[in-house]
């Protein structure tokens, strides 16, 4: 028939099913890959909630008040002592986006280090 192209060969269809088989299983390790990696201790997840802190302070004020920058510490490690989100921190986050956050100049960079 006249538009009709041959049939697929045994060895395109296995040469596809390997390649979406690839594909699948890197999607899919990536938590494997995660749960493997090292992991920031909870020294270092305070050290990050301190940054951040910090970085937001001064997005509003390039020059706080000393006392300003330590309440607003203070604040932020009062709510994450109960929030589970941030004592998921050192099971979560590897050591690699730790690092990439406390070298950030800025909040934006900083949250662009974490998942």
């Amino acid at each position: 028939m006249p538009g009709m192209s041959a049939p697929a060969s045994r060895a395109e269809v296995i040469a596809t099913v390997v390649i979406v088989l690839l594909v699948v299983g890197f999607v899919l390790s990536k938590p494997i890959r995660r749960s493997l990696a090292a992991h920031p201790t909870p020294d270092t997840c305070a050290a990050l909630l301190d940054r951040y802190v910090e970085h937001i302070v001064h997005a509003i004020d390039e020059k706080p008040p000393a006392s300003e920058l330590v309440a607003r510490k203070t604040q932020a490690r009062t709510i994450a002592s109960t929030d589970p989100k941030f004592a998921r921190c050192p099971v979560y986050l590897t050591v690699d986006e730790a690092e990439c956050a406390m070298r950030a100049n800025n909040a934006d960079e900083f949250e662009r280090c974490l998942p």
